[in-house]
């Protein structure tokens, strides 16, 4: 079944009318084991612990609640107590709160079902703890099991879920933090040294955490290299925070890696939020330094959760637009020593229906976190091949164009056999296209990235390295690139008025035309630049000095 969305106030008016027929009807959150409430305002209100109801001591056994969140499906089960049989329906819901974030949730719809005369005895696995109340798990091993992490022996979210909760409800006066935090390309650790190396480092963050937090502090893996922490803002104390994660990341420092830890922190000022929900807000702020390089904390603010909205909306209406023909491929021109034209980089262009052109920097990053990514390159591509195919025979038809190749193409679907597909419907020479990878993107998993790359060579493409410079692609590496051209990212260039830079600029640019690639200078402002570039023996030039990126009819009728 799918799962049903509820407005607060929709959700009164369903809680109303359920109780005509149930005996008991309530709102509870399996993952934090608490009933919850909805006051007309719309806010969340956590209560008591939910298994109180049977006066049991932990989560009750086979919770067909628990159940229903996870699976998105109705559930059933009978629950016996106190001489009655309590029939349990547990209907998952997404709760629509004001902010418009959508809380998971169940709804338990509970019928007495007693016949008459008949005798009703506890079930044998439920048994009295040493406070009277009912051990629902049956053994303490069981609840330790559900509630934590087997490598590390920390809470898992569950437990950090639950365990925090108690906090805030036991204890509400307390200012308090929460913060996530994970280790940068984690992937790739495990990768080039193994996961066994891996899980060590995992377990030397948790005796890390053991050492350091207090009894009023709660810590756990939620998965993989992802970490939830829960303490007193009073005792937050950054600098300790990162000299400790800098000492574990002394375990692994080589010259192509470097354990680098990022952490997200939200504030608790509303209690009565899902912790769930602080925790994905916590990991807002926490990937924003997805790219950062080194050990570093970020705060979350309104501006991230306002930000996310509108990432969301626009992901919604991706696709529509697409298919209405809302993005465009302009082209940037790539000019010889000469200022004649070599062909032109394409970049995307939203053009919305009043006209207003919206540049790829502002939304390409939106869509790299999503499948949408692979959509909008695969349009580029075949409007690339269009082109190229209108150019033959005329005299553009000695012209190239360059294309981004983005690595979600790789992992979306076969990137490779798609190009060759269009290629082949269209009907171009596979040299006039020259296929973009960006530096920092070789960066992860490196080897199977050469090897992807190398792949494109042998079907007779054209392969560029971009942004060269941004990254930090060892000598080691760049040995290993059998690429046509480098593009040297703007960076590189806008420093050349530092001495020390020009060193580094000039030794590059000698270093990778002796290795037989291509030099393309990228970003170009100023005639100094092409000046000073053009010195160099750089190959190819590229930047505002010469043209924005510019509609398909205006290159045509410049060029």
């Amino acid at each position: 079944m799918n799962v049903e969305e509820y407005t607060y106030q929709e959700l009164k008016h369903m809680l109303d009318y359920m109780k005509r027929m149930y005996d008991t009807v309530r709102l509870v959150d399996p993952v934090e084991c608490r009933e919850v409430s909805v006051d007309t305002s719309g806010d969340l209100h956590y209560e008591k612990e939910c298994h109180a109801a049977w006066n049991a001591a932990s989560r009750c056994s086979n919770c067909c609640s628990y159940r229903a969140v996870m699976s998105g499906q109705r559930q059933t089960k009978v629950e016996v107590y106190d001489g009655h049989r309590f029939l349990i329906q547990s209907i998952p819901i997404k709760l629509i709160l004001p902010d418009r974030n959508n809380f998971s949730c169940v709804m338990e719809l509970i019928s007495i079902d007693d016949k008459e005369g008949e005798i009703i005895e506890n079930p044998p696995q439920i048994s009295a703890g040493q406070d009277g109340r009912q051990m629902s798990q049956g053994t303490a091993e069981a609840d330790y099991t559900a509630t934590h992490d087997i490598l590390t022996r920390l809470y898992n979210l569950d437990g950090i879920c639950r365990e925090v909760r108690r906090l805030l409800v036991d204890d509400p006066d307390v200012d308090r933090i929460l913060i996530t935090g994970d280790i940068r390309h984690f992937r790739t650790l495990n990768e080039r040294y193994g996961t066994q190396r891996g899980n060590e480092v995992l377990m030397a963050i948790a005796d890390m955490l053991r050492k350091r937090c207090g009894s009023d502090t709660i810590y756990g893996r939620t998965h993989a290299d992802h970490f939830v922490l829960c303490m007193p803002e009073e005792r937050f104390d950054e600098g300790i925070f990162m000299d400790a994660l800098e000492e574990i990341g002394q375990m692994i420092d080589t010259e192509n890696y470097h354990l680098y830890f990022h952490l997200g922190v939200f504030r608790i000022e509303d209690p009565d939020i899902p912790v769930s929900l602080m925790i994905e807000r916590a990991d807002l702020a926490l990937k924003t330094l997805h790219e950062q390089r080194e050990n570093i904390l970020t705060f979350y603010t309104n501006k991230l959760l306002k930000q996310t909205e509108m990432e969301n909306e626009f992901l919604s209406s991706f696709k529509e637009r697409l298919e209405d023909g809302q993005f465009h491929i302009y082209l940037q021109p790539v000019f010889d020593g000469d200022m004649n034209v070599t062909g032109g980089e394409a970049l995307t262009r939203w053009i919305k229906p009043d006209g207003t052109v919206v540049s790829s920097e502002k939304y390409i990053h939106i869509l790299e976190k999503s499948e949408h990514i692979a959509d909008l390159d695969t349009m580029n591509w075949e409007l690339v091949m269009k082109q190229l195919q209108s150019w033959q025979d005329t005299a553009h038809s000695d012209l190239v164009i360059s294309v981004n190749v983005s690595p979600k193409d790789l992992f979306y679907m076969d990137a490779l056999k798609k190009i060759k597909e269009l290629v082949e419907i269209y009907q171009i020479d596979a040299n006039q296209l020259i296929l973009e990878f960006s530096e920092i993107d070789l960066m992860k998993d490196t080897e199977q990235r050469l090897a992807i790359l190398d792949r494109f060579k042998m079907e007779g493409f054209r392969i560029a390295i971009d942004n060269f410079g941004e990254g930090n692609l060892s000598l080691h590496m760049l040995k290993e690139l059998h690429t046509d051209y480098v593009k040297f990212d703007r960076t590189f260039i806008a420093g050349i008025g530092d001495e020390r830079n020009r060193i580094v600029l000039e030794a590059a640019v000698k270093l990778v035309k002796q290795l037989g690639m291509t030099v393309v200078a990228e970003g170009i402002e100023t005639e100094e630049q092409f000046s000073y570039l053009k010195s160099l023996g750089c190959d190819r030039f590229q930047g505002y000095y010469f043209s924005h990126a510019i509609p398909i009819n205006e290159f045509e009728s410049k060029y």
